[in-house]
């Protein structure tokens, strides 16, 4: 049954962000009014923030903060001006009475300042959103001072609202990625990522399920003109310091085999002095993302090409690594997961560059026939990892320019039947944890799966995540350790192999090449 609930606005324009939260969660509620405040005030000293008016304008203006008219709506929209005292404003009684008459008693509030919330109020939740971390960042503007104190990540919050300032109970909480060298993108991650929360927030909500967070950081204010340049020159510094990087220098991927020595609990270093490398073929730049055959006897990966840029993905023979043969190739190719179907293995590469996602049959040692994932035309998906448990299969995937940030669940009752999105999608925003890194595995009676940890440099280290329910309509999972080699960055991508107690896995050095940035060029061109 779906809750009755109005929104409030100012002037009948909301972001698209906003938009495409009150989408996302449709299913949920039933929007009966639009709460029009026409008096809201934003008082602005021009001369004291000048340098972030511009850096605003600028920064924090893209495609999901246009404004979107609502007046075409066909919901009834109650105009009312807000009784002010200072800086708080108030909802009048006369709106609030036609609320309890239609039995509303949910708020979600993308309009006017600091609410307050009188007696006559209180029956009623208001849910609002937050970008920043409450334990840390309170206040505003939205991410300045997380990339100006050199953090991570940005986290966003939907809240219960309160008289206090950013103190209410908190329903739904995400992490968003950190680009140190733009505001913008950082922006428009946090932004994306709230598209998700407030339906998060709605179930929670309906659960009285709170989110337990310290909610006494440091109420920031709008920075000065002095600070904005001190922001800017961090900016820049870390722009020339990654066009720099770009041109110059590259991930040198590598691909190893070593004894499983893990426990996965706890923060775990791998020994390089342990690895069997596979040898790279001189036509390709790398080789990344390794997978065991269903088999156990060959290693699938992706190689890039020196030439193309673009991945092919090869097949080598476990036991003779000199051993290769182009296993598929022509687009770009990669993440080459593998499963077993009434005794016919299938391939799900990773295709986002160029199609939807589709299954390749094994026939007479090939796989050459294409199936399209149900479910899925027209989308683009990355790092699509299949679990069946209990006569269930789980894809779990991320997609396309949110995937660091962001990971979906769907289930079906067979692989090529159409897959749904679960009820808990997504089940993660974070970058730490989204973007899936191998298969998932039982492991000690336990269900691990894997994840690149990317809030800064990519494919660093994974977080080893235990999965504490997986059923059709529930999920929870919990981070329980993470994983680093003694000598490398990475892994990026982790098998195993159970019957061997062998693991594959990835890594890489930052080298200095004179063509790095001309390949990178070369990459986008032949790619799209």
């Amino acid at each position: 049954m779906k809750i009755k609930a109005a929104i409030l606005v100012d002037n009948l324009k909301i972001k698209k962000w906003q938009k495409l939260a009150l989408e996302e969660a449709k299913n949920k509620i039933k929007i009966i009014y639009i709460l029009n405040c026409k008096n809201t005030l934003n008082k602005r000293n021009i001369f004291k923030y000048f340098f972030y008016y511009i850096l605003n304008f600028f920064s924090l203006k893209n495609a999901l903060t246009k404004q979107e008219d609502l007046s075409n709506l066909k919901i009834r929209n109650i105009n009312f001006k807000s009784i002010n005292d200072g800086l708080w404003q108030s909802i009048p009684e006369t709106v609030i009475k036609k609320l309890k008459k239609k039995n509303i008693n949910l708020i979600i509030k993308f309009g006017m300042n600091l609410l307050k919330v009188n007696k006559n109020l209180l029956n009623l939740s208001i849910l609002s959103f937050h970008h920043g971390n409450p334990s840390k960042y309170r206040g505003r503007p939205a991410g300045f001072y997380e990339i100006l104190n050199k953090e991570k990540n940005i986290g966003s919050i939907v809240q219960k609202i309160s008289n206090k300032l950013d103190e209410g109970k908190i329903f739904a909480s995400s992490e968003s990625k950190i680009i140190n060298y733009s505001y913008k993108k950082t922006a428009y991650n946090f932004y994306n990522n709230s598209i998700y929360l407030l339906s998060k927030a709605i179930d929670n909500l309906l659960k009285n399920k709170e989110i337990k967070k310290n909610k006494k950081g440091i109420n920031y204010k709008l920075p000065n003109n002095i600070k904005v340049f001190k922001f800017l020159i961090l900016i820049f510094k870390n722009f020339i310091n990654k066009s720099f990087y770009g041109l110059f220098f590259e991930k040198k991927w590598k691909v190893a085999i070593t004894d499983n020595k893990l426990f996965l609990k706890g923060d775990e270093i791998i020994q390089s002095k342990y690895f069997k490398e596979i040898p790279i073929q001189k036509k390709y730049n790398f080789y990344a993302d390794p997978f065991f055959s269903q088999d156990s006897k060959k290693i699938r990966l992706e190689a890039i090409n020196k030439i193309s840029c673009i991945g092919d993905c090869l097949e080598i023979l476990l036991n003779n690594t000199d051993k290769q043969k182009k296993l598929i190739s022509g687009d770009h190719y990669s993440y080459p997961f593998s499963f077993i179907y009434k005794n016919i293995e299938y391939l799900l590469p990773e295709v986002s560059d160029h199609s939807s996602p589709f299954f390749l049959k094994k026939i007479n040692g090939n796989f050459k026939k294409k199936i399209f994932l149900k479910g899925f035309k027209n989308q683009r998906i990355v790092d699509a990892t299949l679990f069946k448990h209990k006569n269930l299969w789980y894809i779990f995937f991320g997609k396309k320019f949110e995937a660091n940030n962001v990971l979906h669940l769907w289930v079906s009752d067979n692989p090529f039947k159409k897959f749904k999105p679960h009820p808990k999608s997504p089940i993660i925003i974070s970058p730490k944890s989204a973007r899936m890194a191998g298969n998932i595995i039982y492991y000690k009676k336990n269900i691990f799966r894997f994840a690149q940890n990317n809030e800064g440099e990519y494919g660093k280290s994974l977080s080893v995540i235990k999965i504490k329910k997986i059923t059709p309509k529930n999920y929870e999972e919990e981070n329980v350790g993470s994983i680093k080699i003694d000598k490398y960055n990475g892994p990026h991508t982790i098998n195993f192999n159970q019957k061997s107690n062998k693991i594959v896995l990835d890594f890489y050095k930052n080298k200095f090449s004179i063509f790095a940035g001309l390949r990178r060029i070369k990459k986008i061109i032949n790619r799209y």
